[in-house]
């Protein structure tokens, strides 16, 4: 056994943990990081990354698909999965080598291998060439998350969780999606894209749950388009193995159906992982398995900080990195390192995309706020026109009383990229009026929003009386 000492460890190297590492040798510590398995996390390895790159390949199939109507003739594309698969394999080593390259560059001390604490500044790794004990100051958590199961569908042959989904052999016919969120609606449209055909089984009343409702119907309607079948309000019981497939029986409103498919995607969420030793360091995790942090990041007992999905908010690498970047402040002595959860964008990467940050509509309301809405359609924009993709809208929700921005929803083209521009207009605590009179370059998609907030005082030009 060998020993090692160091100003800070940091448990896992996902978007929350490389990046509070990064950031605190950047302060001058001298930092270990551990990671049990590959570096960036389930995000680079089996989540944001590996995800975004087929759904990128489905968006492409589907473009080829409507290239006749710009007048461009091409033959009914082939998908080749096994290549497919390769290629998104290769823009994941590309970014985790990076990530390495960046913690080998400031010094950062990566220990491969799992690790368990044995008191609030002392942890345990057990690593491929025996056990090493490191000691720190300071210790963040940083263990991420894993997809959550349900009674009846435990993960194996016949149900997938989303890492299964990210690295197919062949592309099922029948596809059935228990958990109609952003995992599944993002995988299921591709899996569509792709050839399935897919049903989509979600508990709630409405897809996506928390979003606004008006986003959620424009990605439903073309959701429904394309042939995927939906069903809300409906609860998923129980499958079996059947000769020609499987049978799952689901429940809606009393009634129990069946259900055909060839393989089952389970997405009903994540839960935390967290790390072994807790109550050695004076924790332990609430009845959902998170811990409770302050605006630092610190947990209850003093030196031990939690971030990213093992801490509360949503499950998003920005949000976990973000957080890191406030602890290793908070650990460096430097002012003003606090958490701002008010303002975390979401991005869903849908067919069209969603983008939101802020309060929604209902939930400003819920405040107690008298809120103005503005809105502008894709319909009506040049840009989105010449991309043959005019589906969708920007939705403001504004303080009746100072005009400040209380929230931004989109719906539409590239709107993952467009939200930052409104994530920066509420951190900054602008108006809609601020949106509205800063020039937007035409022909864009930004003019979207800017119209949107004209639209707030009535006063959007491009929008009939």
């Amino acid at each position: 056994m060998t020993k090692t000492q160091c100003d800070a460890v940091v448990l896992g190297a996902g978007p929350a943990g490389y990046v509070c590492a990064i950031r605190l040798a950047q302060y001058g510590k001298k930092v270990v990081c551990v990671e049990q398995s590959e570096l960036g996390g389930t995000c680079l390895n089996v989540g944001c990354i590996p995800s975004k790159a087929l759904i990128s390949a489905g968006h492409f199939l589907e473009s080829i698909k409507h290239a006749s109507d710009m007048g461009i003739t091409v033959g009914d594309p082939e998908l080749d999965i096994q290549k497919l698969v390769s290629w998104k394999e290769k823009v994941v080593k590309r970014l985790t080598g990076g990530i390495g390259m960046l913690l080998k560059s400031r010094g950062v001390e990566v220990l491969r291998g799992r690790a368990s604490l044995l008191s609030a500044g002392k942890l345990e790794v057990a690593t491929p060439d025996g056990k090493v004990v490191v000691e720190a100051r300071d210790v963040v958590l940083a263990t991420g998350s894993e997809p959550a199961p349900i009674p009846g569908f435990d993960f194996g042959p016949h149900v997938w969780s989303s890492t299964e989904a990210l690295s197919p052999t062949e592309i099922p016919k029948r596809l059935l999606v228990i958990g109609g969120g952003v995992i599944g609606m993002e995988l299921g449209l591709f899996y569509r894209q792709a050839g399935s055909e897919v049903t989509i089984v979600e508990f709630m009343d409405q897809l996506l749950p928390g979003i606004d409702p008006e986003l959620v119907k424009v990605v439903q309607r073309r959701a429904k388009k394309a042939g995927i079948k939906i069903h809300v309000s409906t609860a998923a019981q129980s499958f079996s193995e059947e000769s020609d497939g499987l049978t799952v029986a689901v429940e809606t409103k009393g009634k129990t159906k069946e259900i055909q498919a060839d393989k089952i995607l389970l997405t009903v969420g994540r839960r935390p992982v967290a790390p072994s030793g807790l109550e050695a360091a004076g924790l332990k995790t609430d009845k959902r398995g998170f811990l409770e942090t302050n605006d630092c990041c610190q947990t209850k007992t003093p030196h031990i900080y939690a971030i990213g999905d093992l801490c509360h908010g949503p499950m998003l690498a920005h949000k976990g990195s973000a957080e890191g970047l406030v602890a290793a402040g908070h650990i460096a002595g430097k002012g003003g390192a606090k958490w701002d959860h008010s303002v975390v964008p979401g991005v869903i990467f849908t067919d069209p995309e969603i983008a939101c940050v802020g309060l929604s509509e209902a939930e400003a309301k819920e405040q107690g706020l008298e809120v103005k809405i503005g809105r502008f359609n894709f319909a009506a924009n040049g840009r989105a026109l010449s991309m043959h993709a005019a589906e969708g809208l920007v939705k403001v929700v504004t303080n009746a009383a100072d005009d400040s921005l209380l929230g931004v929803h989109m719906v539409g083209p590239n709107v993952t990229d467009m939200i930052s521009e409104a994530a920066v207009a509420i951190e900054a605590g602008l108006t809609a009026e601020d949106i509205s009179l800063t020039i937007h370059p035409h022909p864009t998609l930004s003019e979207v929003f800017m119209e949107a907030c004209e639209d707030v005082h009535g006063l959007c030009v491009h929008s009939p009386k």
